[in-house]
């Protein structure tokens, strides 16, 4: 019987390629400024922001406004579509901010909202570029292209956020944090 320690994962690390052999509970558990582990910890969020994503536009679109395949309704469409992009950005802000990075920059929550959000917006924009560059410029198929696309801005996403959004604090902001902590205790 293997033990935790015994069970080994191989990431591919894309900053210095090399291979990295690291246990099941340095991947999941914990906090960690490694940014191979915090990669593979993104690739799940994202897995699970498309889930959520795909669960909530067919929750909205089929079962709450009441529309068939043959609908042909782009209001109907759109709508869904919106909702479920905010519902599944607003469950990754929170999983990144959790799972993913631990270290922050600023304490306040919905600036760093507002940033993650609008790195994720330029992201939707380079990725509608470079699915249309692939596709109609150089004839790539349409799915083979938003598959190069999708690549592309996960990694775009994921450095964006990790340098500008989870910034890992200097000692004075974090000398200054655990004092407004200590103060909102005292009050």
């Amino acid at each position: 019987m293997a033990t935790k320690k015994e069970i080994f994962f191989v990431i591919f690390a894309a900053t210095n390629q090399y291979y990295f052999a690291m246990t099941f509970k340095e991947i999941f558990v914990g906090k960690t400024d490694n940014s191979a582990i915090q990669l593979a910890r993104n690739i799940i969020v994202e897995a699970t922001r498309i889930g959520i994503n795909m669960l909530v536009l067919w929750l909205v679109y089929y079962i709450i406004l009441g529309q068939t395949d043959d609908s042909t309704n782009k209001l109907y469409t759109t709508i869904s579509t919106i909702v479920a992009s905010m519902v599944s950005g607003i469950a990754n802000y929170i999983f990144s901010t959790i799972w993913v990075f631990h270290k922050r920059q600023k304490n306040n929550n919905i600036s760093r909202f507002i940033v993650f959000t609008l790195i994720g917006a330029v992201g939707l924009g380079l990725n509608a570029l470079i699915t249309v560059f692939f596709k109609d410029i150089c004839g790539i198929n349409l799915f083979v292209s938003n598959i190069i696309a999708q690549a592309v801005v996960f990694f775009f996403n994921f450095f964006m956020r990790k340098w500008i959004v989870y910034t890992k604090m200097s000692k004075e902001e974090e000398c200054l944090e655990s004092k407004d902590e200590s103060l909102k205790m005292e009050d």
